[in-house]
């Protein structure tokens, strides 16, 4: 395996490639979110326009759905490649090549503020982050428990804090419980345990400090966990995803003949009759609403 290390998210035309449609309750992972806003603010000639971004963005995949609700878009990633396709297919908008924490940071600091932030798979990375890098080198933890979580905290709160009055959060984040996250959890731990409860620990993190938030009167969370698939056309491709899309095309584990051995065993254990796999997939959307407002949940006649 000759791919360079983390290729599949520096090279937009590998990730494009490698990618396979996540499917859940017969949607696709951007038809939740475009499902979702039309949900929350009506039909595109219906609602406001907003200041609008999208962090971790890639190459705009899920920004296409943010995007017909925008006055103003920015796009963050921290792949020059990603940002690259993404400046293409949105030339109008304001794009930054960085790291989610920078960005965030930077942001807060300029008082920026925003009526709607996205974030799509992508959030686990920086709050992993905040306690370990991973190279082709290996992983190196950077931060104690302690530091790390005061750390990805502070990240969290910056974050809150550039959603304007009324404005919203929402997020796609991996559910480590599946079968298929199991596996690359199991495949990681041979390189280095994961700090925390394990896979699920940026998860917990995250979802704490929102209700942390929501109880400080910041705004009010919403969370919906869904079950779905990951469909590949054959197996082949489903090897592609575990090697490149999980596993960052990591030497150690991609050159490791019993790795390959176990993620085989897995996409012929969820291999169809047809010859596609089905790879067990779980998604959390999240919803933060920063309104100060709970009239909205009671029935019409006591608002």
């Amino acid at each position: 395996m000759n791919e360079p290390f983390n290729i599949g998210y520096a090279d937009a035309h590998v990730y494009e490639d490698m990618l396979p449609p996540h499917y859940y309750q017969g949607r696709e992972d951007i038809d939740l979110i475009r499902d979702h806003l039309r949900h929350t603010y009506g039909e595109h000639p219906q609602h406001k326009r907003f200041r609008v971004l999208d962090l971790g963005c890639g190459p705009g995949r899920i920004t296409t759905a943010l995007a017909p609700y925008a006055a103003t878009l920015m796009g963050t990633d921290k792949s020059a490649g990603m940002i690259t396709q993404f400046r293409t297919q949105f030339p109008d908008a304001e794009a930054q090549h960085a790291d989610t924490e920078t960005v965030v940071h930077h942001l807060a600091e300029q008082r920026r503020r925003f009526d709607l932030i996205g974030s799509f798979w992508s959030m686990s990375y920086p709050l992993l982050e905040c306690f370990e890098t991973t190279t082709a080198d290996g992983v190196t933890v950077t931060h104690t428990l302690d530091t790390g979580t005061t750390r990805a905290r502070t990240l969290l709160t910056r974050l809150i804090d550039l959603l304007a009055p009324e404005g919203r959060l929402v997020l796609l984040f991996f559910d480590a419980a599946t079968a298929e996250q199991r596996l690359v959890t199991r495949l990681w731990e041979r390189i280095h345990p994961f700090p925390g409860t394990g896979r699920d620990f940026t998860w917990h993190l995250l979802l704490q400090h929102l209700h942390d938030e929501e109880a400080l009167g910041r705004g009010q969370l919403a969370t919906r966990r869904l079950p779905g698939v990951a469909v590949t056309p054959n197996r082949e491709a489903a090897m592609q995803w575990f090697r490149i899309g999980h596993l960052n095309s990591y030497p150690e584990l991609v050159d490791d003949p019993e790795v390959l051995d176990e993620i085989a065993t897995f996409t012929r254990a969820h291999e169809h009759d047809d010859g596609r796999v089905l790879i067990p997939s779980g998604v959390h959307l999240i919803d933060f609403h920063a309104t100060t407002d709970r009239t909205g949940h009671l029935p019409a006649d006591l608002q």
